[in-house]
């Protein structure tokens, strides 16, 4: 159990935490509500870069947790907040969904994709990669020579597996990988478990890492992110870690506590 009050704020993975695919987790409206009654802030962060920050905040909202965009760390805004604040990169060829599309133009960066000629390939300083249902091997060859030409791939996020109502799926990881084993070039990579985003939340709130939580169902990112970062962790086995993985967690990778269900959360 974790008692209310114990921190000043609570981080909160999305998939397979707060819902799977479109099922809302029944524990996770009541436990965010639990939170804010008890004056603890509370803030949003996932790898998926498949949807901007507005769409989250929709489907939360649908599922009864009040939140604003701005309340929300995707991969896709943390990775086109890095370019546009750390690189000279203008134009990028995005292999993603139109979330990442998204995030990328609101930050001033200009996006070629599949769906564009080949020629515009010329055009682009690298490559951004996250997960794309629609991925070929056409965009794989596309991806490729941007990179050999450039040697510049950014990747939103590593996760290999995505949780669902019917089991995990591919994640943005898988396609991060096949790319770079065609490239032969290892990304920067942008999503858990970099810090980046919950240094953000944790700047954002003006909260020191001991008096915040990370919440999340992977402990390979949400609980290692959280141990690099020094903010205490909770593995919720709703997601993709059984209990046994998590009791025989390693190194960054072990959780500070392990909780059933959000319910835990009193």
């Amino acid at each position: 159990m974790i008692l209310l009050g114990m921190y000043r704020l609570v981080v909160f993975d999305m998939d397979g935490v707060l819902f799977l695919g479109n099922t809302p987790l029944p524990d996770a409206a009541p436990a965010v509500e639990r939170l804010k009654q008890s004056g603890t802030t509370v803030r949003y962060l996932t790898n998926n870069s498949t949807q901007t920050r507005q769409f989250y905040a929709n489907k939360l909202s649908g599922f009864g947790i009040a939140v604003t965009p701005d309340e929300i760390v995707t991969s896709a805004s943390a990775t086109a907040a890095w370019i546009a604040a750390n690189t000279n990169i203008k134009t990028v060829f995005v292999v993603g969904g139109g979330g990442l599309v998204d995030e990328l133009e609101a930050a001033g960066i200009t996006v070629v994709n599949r769906d564009f000629a080949p020629e515009m390939d010329a055009t682009c300083d690298a490559v951004v990669a996250g997960l794309d249902k629609g991925f070929t091997y056409e965009t794989l060859l596309r991806a490729q020579q941007v990179i050999l030409r450039t040697g510049k791939f950014i990747a939103t996020n590593r996760d290999t597996q995505y949780p669902t109502e019917t089991g995990v799926i591919p994640g943005g990881g898988s396609i991060v990988a096949a790319i770079a084993a065609a490239a032969e070039c290892e990304p920067i990579t942008i999503g858990k478990p970099e810090p980046l985003g919950l240094q953000f939340l944790l700047e954002q709130t003006g909260t020191k890492p001991e008096d915040a939580l990370m919440v999340g169902d992977r402990l390979d990112t949400d609980i290692a992110c959280a141990n690099r970062v020094g903010m205490h962790s909770a593995c919720v086995l709703t997601g993709v870690t059984s209990l046994e993985q998590a009791n025989a967690a390693s190194g960054l990778h072990v959780p500070g506590r392990i909780i059933a269900t959000l319910a835990e959360l009193k």
